[in-house]
């Protein structure tokens, strides 16, 4: 998980979105919401962790599949607006993949 966290700035800001989004999960079984609530926030914080886990671990070796998972777990952690925090983060490694895939295609069109 370690090369996973290291493969481009906004990597570790992923990672922490994961972690915040299993915290949520934990925190969502604890609430005092009823019990269909429960579940389906639960479903819907473990499925963005899990996306995002699994993009960043395919991203060396797939980088398409992982590009694909990493944004459909941010857009899971983006849900949940109301926190605040989790949006911005999710913005800014939408980004920060954007950037790091262009910039890689543009370095791939200059060589020859």
């Amino acid at each position: 998980m370690s090369q996973a966290l290291k493969q481009a700035w906004w990597a570790p800001l992923a990672g922490l979105l994961v972690l915040a989004q299993v915290v949520l999960a934990v925190a969502i079984v604890f609430g005092d919401d009823d019990a269909e609530t429960k579940v389906v926030a639960f479903a819907i914080a473990l499925a963005g962790a899990l996306l995002l886990a699994a993009g960043l671990l395919y991203r060396p070796q797939a980088r398409g599949l992982g590009n694909t998972l990493i944004i459909g777990g941010v857009l899971f952690a983006a849900f949940w607006f109301w926190t605040r925090v989790l949006p911005v983060v999710a913005i800014i490694v939408v980004v920060g993949v954007v950037i790091t895939e262009v910039r890689t295609r543009a370095r791939a069109a200059e060589t020859p």
